[in-house]
């Protein structure tokens, strides 16, 4: 009996034994594993350079691209419209026929009074197709343009219009395709403010004689008012909050947000500056939707932002 129990006792003192030591080891392990520091979260972004540059600023617009001259045609005679000599888009010579009228009274036969074309160029409008419309001097048959050079009009507001002024370089492009463009100057552009729309009107010419420009086109006109130095970046670098504008900086491994002000478009560039914005500062462009200030980045360096013409 003495020798049973003997052996219960050294049976539960070693499982007592065993149960002390994995308590020992989980404690330890324990504190060895909490006395590890934690790994560093670092993201990977991309960045580029701040670099000034001189910022071109121009006034933007949209409109049509007119002949230069355009002109409506007029008879010189009454009478009943009988036929149009040519199309609409039809090229056409000085003083080429483009509109027959019909003299005829009762008693009285004439030959059809031809109405023709005060300028060459494209025939722009048809105002009559249906026989038998009773026509006067005061009637337009007609309107010519002449396609070898264009002229833009247009509205400005008035701060707008004082930046403007005669002889300022222009450029004019289609608005689906910039590639498709003339640079022409503003041939017109006078203080005066309509009572009625609060805007001033400007005329913006250029030749065509390559005819790269379509009448009819819709257009863009970008007038140059100045250059400035200014930092461009890529669009995508710049966030938008309720409180405004601002990017990231990388400011020794680590993010820094800044507010700026946007300023002038080109391309898939914008003009932004800051007190807090110097040329060669890191701006990060790639990943900062999920930076917060202070967070450690590792910033791949491309190639710096650049400057040549800025859209209003």
């Amino acid at each position: 009996m003495k020798s049973n129990r003997e052996n219960i006792k050294n049976v539960f003192l070693g499982i007592l034994a065993i149960l002390i030591c994995l308590i020992i080891f989980r404690m330890v392990a324990s504190i060895i594993r909490n006395s590890k520091k934690p790994i560093a979260l670092i993201y990977n972004v991309g960045s580029v350079k701040a670099e000034l540059k001189k910022v071109p600023h121009n006034i933007s617009v949209q409109s049509i691209a007119e002949g230069d001259p355009e002109v409506k045609v007029y008879p010189q005679v009454s009478g009943i419209f009988s036929r149009n000599a040519v199309s609409e888009g039809d090229i056409v010579k000085k003083d080429q026929d483009i509109v027959f009228i019909d003299r005829n009274i009762i008693g009285y036969k004439y030959a059809l009074a031809p109405v023709k074309a005060p300028i060459a160029g494209e025939v722009t409008k048809l105002y009559y197709t249906d026989k038998g419309n009773a026509l006067n001097p005061n009637n337009a048959v007609a309107q010519v343009a002449d396609d070898e050079n264009i002229k833009v009009v247009f509205n400005v507001n008035q701060d707008d219009l004082l930046l403007l002024k005669k002889g300022q370089k222009a450029r004019i492009s289609f608005i689906n395709d910039d590639s498709i463009f003339v640079d022409g100057e503003v041939y017109s552009a006078p203080p005066f403010i309509s009572s009625d729309t609060m805007s001033g009107t400007i005329v913006v010419k250029a030749p065509n004689k390559d005819k790269k420009m379509e009448i009819g086109m819709s257009v863009n006109v970008d007038v140059l008012i100045g250059e400035e130095d200014s930092i461009l970046v890529p669009e995508q670098a710049v966030l938008l909050n309720e409180s405004g504008a601002y990017v990231y900086m990388d400011v020794s491994g680590k993010a820094k947000a800044i507010n700026v002000t946007m300023g002038y478009k080109q391309g898939e560039e914008v003009e932004i500056s800051s007190p807090e914005l110097k040329p060669g500062d890191e701006i990060i462009t790639d990943g900062s939707f999920k930076l917060a200030d202070g967070l450690s980045v590792d910033s791949n360096t491309s190639i710096a932002a650049t400057a040549a013409t800025g859209k209003k």
